[in-house]
């Protein structure tokens, strides 16, 4: 049985992320190896790492069919050039944000993203998932 595009999509984002983890994990290994008296683990930074790539995955799973749109990429680049300059200069100058701001920071993030893209390229987020097949139908 052929693949669906959409399944073909989800399949090629998930080569993609395999491809990155058996390059970066690698990396991660040496550099803790090489270097062992640098290999701690700064959790200010684990914390920004993980929001930041919780708001990429969710930005694309809701825009999802927007994806082919260059207007849509740019947008999100300019999201996160601005959140890496103005919240990583927090985490960067000191403990960084605490939990309880930093996730309403990025969750008004997401809200400037969404209102730029309807305000730039009329693409407003899903409101609901796709409908399922049921039964085959």
């Amino acid at each position: 049985m052929p693949l669906s595009p959409r399944a073909k999509d989800r399949l090629r984002l998930v080569l993609a992320a395999i491809g990155m983890a058996v390059v970066a994990i690698p990396v991660i290994v040496a550099a803790a190896w090489l270097f062992p008296r640098q290999s701690h683990v700064n959790w200010k930074w684990a914390r920004f790492i993980v929001v930041t790539i919780f708001l990429v995955v969710f930005s694309v799973k809701t825009y999802w069919r927007a994806r082919a749109h260059p207007g849509f990429w740019g947008l999100l680049l300019g999201i996160l050039v601005v959140h890496f300059v103005c919240v990583g200069y927090f985490f960067y100058t000191g403990p960084g944000l605490p939990l309880l701001v930093f996730g309403p920071t990025v969750g008004l993030e997401f809200g400037l993203m969404a209102l730029a893209i309807y305000r730039f390229l009329g693409i407003g987020p899903s409101a609901s998932p796709p409908a399922r097949k049921i039964d085959g139908k």
